[in-house]
């Protein structure tokens, strides 16, 4: 089920669990691209009954949660871990949406064997959804997430130095 909220009280209530994925919507309703992706956000949100789906409307306008998160274009998917962003979305990007999500959300627990466990050298065991830095990945979510304009300037910067060196 997707809570819409809009004050950080409200946020505060979802966001209490430390290793809780939750996943922000900042849509509104005149926004064709945030209606096209919307069945597909509530469709996760049905299928991970172990992350928060939250969603806020700015339809009427800028609210205290858009301007703590920055939010600058419509839709824009916030992840957070408890209260820490980890991931960002800007734009209807299916694909990136369903990949985030499976990428962070943490599988519901049965409560057996629920503690990280131990190797054979004593130490903490790694679980297997645990994130690991990829540059190439970092490049390619940074690409993908960057307006548009930025990506025209870098191309015609990049144009301009490769024909001045020639």
């Amino acid at each position: 089920m997707v809570a819409e909220i809009s004050t950080k009280a409200e946020l505060k209530e979802f966001t209490s669990d430390a290793n809780k994925l939750t996943v922000i919507d900042f849509t509104a309703s005149w926004c064709p691209p945030c209606q096209a992706i919307k069945p597909i956000f509530e469709d996760l949100a049905k299928q991970n009954d172990n992350v928060n789906f939250l969603k806020v409307d700015l339809s009427e306008g800028s609210n205290e949660l858009a301007s703590d998160y920055s939010v600058t274009a419509m839709p824009t998917f916030v992840f957070l871990v408890g209260t820490e962003e980890v991931h960002r979305i800007r734009g209807a990007n299916p694909t990136a949406l369903k990949s985030t999500v499976a990428q962070f959300a943490q599988p519901a627990s049965s409560g057996a064997f629920s503690g990280q466990g131990r190797t054979l050298s004593g130490k903490g065991g790694s679980s297997p959804s645990t994130f690991t830095y990829n540059a190439s990945n970092s490049l390619t979510a940074t690409w993908s997430n960057m307006n548009p304009q930025v990506k025209v300037l870098i191309v015609l910067c990049s144009a301009y130095v490769f024909f001045w060196l020639i």
